[in-house]
């Protein structure tokens, strides 16, 4: 029992030795998105892009020099861009399936690390996030106006994949690009692939 003790306890000491120390990051960024349904009213039309934005900070729990664990907290805005680039279907057809919302996000990510240079490296993250819609609104076809929508817990909670790669330069910034995309097809958010862009800062 003793030998088994000594040696978790040495692996322990291994995953969170000092060679890569835990630190504390923010994070902001732009971002589009995409409805990736075919559009129901108009067969011959497509779905443009949305844009958005989202800022955040996390906690990366680094076990060595290459792997670390980051579980994240972020705040968003997302515009799934389902309206119709062709003007032919009319104002009726064309923003039935638009909707915004502003929501909370709670991506955790496993990372790999690859060392470039001295000074750079490539960081390659996957994991699952958690997204809880705090407000939204939506295209109505029958009043043809934007309204907010309403719903409960599980009408504004999704959940999905996440991939992150990042250039980190020195010890502080890094550049990212991610993507990220709901399973749960039905309430405020379904069906929308999102690719974002940002810069983070370590500490």
């Amino acid at each position: 029992m003793k030998k088994v003790i000594s040696l978790t306890l040495f692996i322990l000491s291994l995953m969170f030795s000092s060679q890569a120390q835990n630190r504390w990051k923010v994070y902001g960024g732009g971002s589009i998105s995409h409805l990736c349904e075919k559009p129901w009213l108009n067969s011959d039309g497509s779905y443009r892009w949305g844009g958005g934005a989202f800022v955040g900070c996390g906690y990366e729990i680094n076990f060595n020099s290459r792997w670390s664990l980051s579980p994240q907290l972020e705040f968003a805005f997302s515009d799934n861009g389902a309206y119709l680039s062709s003007d032919k279907a009319g104002s009726y057809n064309r923003y039935a399936n638009w909707q915004s919302n502003w929501s909370l996000n709670i991506p955790i990510l496993v990372n790999f690390r690859i060392p470039v240079s001295d000074l750079v490296g490539l960081r390659i993250g996957v994991g699952p996030y958690l997204q809880e819609a705090l407000a939204g609104r939506q295209y109505n076809p029958i009043t043809q106006k934007r309204e907010s929508m309403s719903g409960n817990f599980g009408n504004r909670f999704n959940v999905g994949p996440m991939g992150e790669v990042a250039v980190e330069t020195g010890n502080h910034l890094c550049y990212m690009f991610r993507t990220q995309y709901p399973v749960l097809k039905e309430g405020w958010v379904r069906k929308t692939i999102c690719l974002s862009i940002g810069i983070g800062y370590s500490f």
